[in-house]
């Protein structure tokens, strides 16, 4: 291993720490701990594993785990037997000096004991002996956009990463992403919104936010801005299968239908919006449009489950057809009729289900309560919602995004009847966790509303998000004074997560920090990560005198030396964060690991080297920005 000591780290603008040293972590330990864990002794696998009575993804799984920590001796043969006395998704793993046997009802507990047995072998935590595990609740969902071609990459390395965590379900949404036969023109409109929309970082917002109407979020990230042909689709889906995963279209309609409505401006709502987001359930064109644009849809997933969006409606009963009509009346009448469409094709209806909930905060009411407000200088008029609860099917699958506001809230579809699920899940919002699991939540389903670029997709959170919530949703032992714990286990198992595969020669290791300090911002809704965040390079001379850059960027892989952490001595005092302070918390997990060292906050970060066969020269830090760059350690390899 080859290391920098603060006398040999050319700096130029960068201010040398009050530290020497590297920071190191623990062994990690197993992020999924079994229900039943019986060791007796230590094992090994042999890298030629032969596997018998097992199929699909899980032998790609467990021939990773032989490659990853295979030898010339140990374990030979991993066998798979089907037990139906099982429940659906659990599985028994029995582990002798010579075989593993894989006991299972379903393929999906199969996989699930792949999964196992690899993160055994990854945390060198494979024993003789026995375990057997089950998950806590029914979905374990993510919800997101369909990818861009650029992303498609991305978008399957997620997936590997939902298989790898445990997930069951992805919804999709297809908006006017999706190629549309019987209807070309929608993706016309649509492709010309969304390169309006993606003119420039912000534009979108002023969309949203530029008239005197409270207006839906602009969905155009949804493929990039791309249409997707329907054997693309095809495509998508049936990897995600391949992962396990059940696959459910969204289909957003009444309310985000601005696909439709800029095709066929005849039905909207609302005349005036030059971008309308809205349609009327009224007009005679609606219906024939919509259940065209479900048939394909059917056709191309094959789904058990159709989610049909009727968040965020704000424009309803105001032209002269539906004027007349009570509010709630159109909003249960809309959901009923696309309803029984889809029931009598065998489908099941989900929807997002705040506007069903009466909140009542101290700053406002929101959710399915009305309101006459002004809000960043245009006066936001809609209709209470949330009278027409009783009317709503009670087979509808409801997708619960208004849980932060309390378990109270979670009754209103209890006793309706209705089954929900947490939408838009993040453990961290949510108070009372095994109580309310135990009530009658069914599980979680995590959203993405941006990209599937990594950069993005970490800055947004999504990867803390994903492996925080594949935690609570899996151990029946979760609970919400727990927050603190997992929050530091997700960060631990993201950074191993995310630089296992690199090979410990090829590492730079940096441990760092800055006086840089940005506002935390949510790369979603056509806003783009821009060149502002970048403080500099780190500069790798070589011997042979070839040169190498590594981007130090702010909310990447370095952030400010005073965030408060949650599980950070910084942060343990505070009660609660604000949307920024935990955006930022998170924003680092997956590139970064944060600690404390005499009272600063650093971030531990990996850059490959792609040359470990040269030998290095220097590494200089050349600033970009007027901020400062503390550099505690650099490390070369192991």
């Amino acid at each position: 291993m080859q290391r920098f000591s603060d006398s040999y780290i050319s700096h130029m603008r960068c201010q040398p720490s009050d530290v020497s040293g590297q920071h190191t972590y623990k062994e990690f330990y197993m992020f999924f701990q079994p229900k039943t864990w019986e060791k007796v002794q230590p094992i090994t696998i042999h890298k030629n594993i032969i596997l018998s009575g097992l199929c699909g993804y899980a032998t790609e799984v467990l021939r990773k785990a032989a490659f990853v920590a295979g030898t010339e001796n140990g374990i030979t043969t991993v066998l798979g037997v089907c037990d139906a006395t099982l429940p659906p998704e659990a599985y028994t793993v029995t582990i002798s000096d010579e075989s593993i046997t894989i006991f299972y009802s379903e393929d999906r507990g199969m996989l699930y004991a792949a999964v196992t047995i690899l993160q055994m072998v990854e945390h060198k935590e494979l024993y003789t002996g026995s375990l057997s595990d089950a998950p806590d609740v029914n979905v374990r969902g993510y919800r997101g956009f369909l990818p861009g071609r650029r992303s498609l990459s991305d978008f399957y390395y997620l997936v590997d990463m939902l298989a790898y965590y445990k997930y069951n379900t992805i919804f999709l949404e297809v908006g006017g992403a999706m190629e549309y036969l019987r209807h070309p023109e929608i993706n016309t409109a649509w492709k010309a919104y969304a390169d309006e929309t993606h003119r420039y970082s912000g534009r979108s917002l002023e969309i949203q936010n530029g008239y005197d109407w409270a207006k839906d979020a602009i969905h155009t990230d949804n493929g990039e801005g791309e249409i997707l042909s329907q054997e693309e689709v095809r495509s998508i889906v049936a990897y995600c299968e391949s992962r396990g995963l059940t696959v459910y279209p969204e289909v957003p309609l009444f309310s985000h239908a601005d696909y439709l409505c800029l095709a066929h401006p005849e039905i909207a709502e609302r005349k005036e919006d030059p971008y309308p987001d809205t349609y009327c359930p009224n007009h005679p064109d609606t219906y024939p449009l919509v259940f065209d644009v479900l048939e394909e849809v059917i056709d191309v997933f094959h789904p058990a489950v159709i989610h049909i969006g009727h968040d965020e409606l704000y424009s309803i009963a105001l032209c002269p057809r539906c004027a007349d009509k009570k509010p709630e009346d159109i909003y249960a009448d809309d959901i009923i009729k696309i309803h029984d469409f889809l029931k009598q094709r065998g489908i099941r209806t989900a929807m997002w289900g705040e506007k069903l909930l009466p909140v009542i905060t101290r700053e406002r009411c929101v959710g399915g309560l009305a309101k006459d407000a002004i809000e960043n200088g245009h006066r936001h008029c809609f209709p209470a919602l949330f009278l027409c609860q009783q009317r709503i099917p009670k087979d509808v699958l409801i997708l619960h995004w208004f849980y932060p506001y309390g378990i109270q809230y979670d009754f209103v579809y209890h006793t309706q009847g209705l089954e929900a699920i947490f939408g838009n899940l993040d453990p961290l919002d949510v108070e009372d966790w095994r109580l309310r699991i135990e009530k009658g939540i069914r599980g979680g389903v995590v959203s993405n509303w941006g990209s599937y670029f990594r950069e993005e997709m970490q800055r947004n959170g999504q990867y803390r998000q994903v492996i925080f919530s594949a935690y609570a949703m899996w151990h029946s032992f979760y609970d919400t004074p727990m927050k603190a714990k997992v929050m530091k286990l997700s960060y631990e198992e993201a950074y191993r997560y995310h630089f296992s595969s690199l090979p410990s020669q090829k590492r730079i290791t940096v441990d760092h920090t800055t006086d840089a300090f940005f506002p935390y911002k949510w790369f979603v809704d056509g806003e783009f990560v821009t060149d502002i965040y970048k403080l500099g390079d780190y500069v790798v001379t070589y011997e042979d005198g070839t040169t190498m850059d590594l981007e130090v960027k702010y909310g990447k892989n370095i952030s400010h030396h005073a965030l408060p952490m949650l599980f950070l001595e910084s942060g343990k005092e505070k009660e609660t964060y604000t949307f920024e302070e935990a955006g930022s918390a998170s924003e680092l997990c997956y590139s970064a690991m944060p600690y404390e060292n005499s009272e600063k906050v650093y971030y531990q970060t990996i850059f490959e080297n792609p040359y470990p066969e040269k030998n290095i020269l220097s590494i200089a830090y050349r600033p970009s920005s007027d901020h400062s760059v503390y550099i505690k350690s650099i490390h070369i390899g192991e």
